[in-house]
């Protein structure tokens, strides 16, 4: 019988810090200077975790401690991260970033609250659930998501998404068929992030702003939309209340 035991057990190191309150893992470069700003840190108060290379800070509101790191890439990179946080002692994480809607009534500067993933990456697969265990989104993390994007009247929507590894491997083919299927958007790093989170048993859900359109079937991008920018602002916000609003 083949040994499933790992050489290499996720750990806290020196220089860690140590978390036991919500932490917003930012999957966005430009996410952690919102941020930053939103919550007030001034940009020397960022800090670099060496292993692996990200961006860290905490800040005390009204006596409730939230964490921001990242920004990893991708499902692999965001697994390690996800990983060495939960080693730190993360029980409690929200994924912050932006995705391509495939639905033609989510539209640029949309939120999405992915609550479960259709997975085209690689990463799951190394992470077994016990039989009748499914990979979804913490529900109470998704419904705080949900009920914070509506109180600032942004169109909000829960539901499932397809993870892919392919950026340029997006089809047309497959575009048409998951949207078919009611999947919302497609993004790079939820399936494998709901999969380590059930696997390590512990509490993360997702928000996402709608940065590209692609149902119909031609590409249609936010990122040099002002639209897209003032509602990441306005999810930047949501991330954070939603945070606050755990404990």
């Amino acid at each position: 019988m083949e040994d499933h035991s790992v050489l290499i057990e996720p750990r806290k190191i020196p220089g860690d810090p140590h978390i036991d309150h919500p932490i917003i893992l930012n999957l966005f470069e430009p996410y952690l200077e919102f941020l930053r700003k939103e919550l007030k840190i001034k940009k020397t108060g960022l800090k670099r975790i060496r292993f692996p290379s990200m961006s860290f800070f905490t800040k005390t509101v009204d006596g409730k401690k939230i964490s921001v790191c990242g920004t990893p890439l991708g499902a692999p990179q965001a697994a390690i991260i996800l990983e060495r946080l939960i080693a730190m002692g993360a029980r409690k994480i929200l994924a912050f970033g932006c995705c391509g809607s495939l639905q033609a009534d989510l539209q640029i500067g949309h939120l999405v609250v992915p609550t479960d993933a259709l997975s085209e990456e690689g990463t799951s697969v190394h992470y077994p659930l016990p039989e009748g265990v499914r990979a979804k989104g913490d529900e109470k993390i998704s419904e705080l998501c949900l009920e914070k994007g509506k109180e600032k009247n942004m169109k909000t929507v829960a539901g499932k998404v397809w993870t892919t590894d392919a950026l340029f491997r997006e089809t047309r083919g497959k575009v048409e068929r998951y949207g078919e299927m009611g999947l919302l958007a497609v993004e790079m790093e939820m399936s494998a992030l709901f999969t380590i989170a059930r696997y390590r048993k512990v509490r993360l859900g997702g928000l996402m702003v709608v940065s590209d359109e692609l149902s119909s079937l031609k590409w249609k991008t936010g990122f040099l939309n002002p639209l897209f920018w003032f509602a990441s602002k306005k999810a930047t916000k949501v991330a954070v209340e939603s945070c606050l609003a755990l404990f």
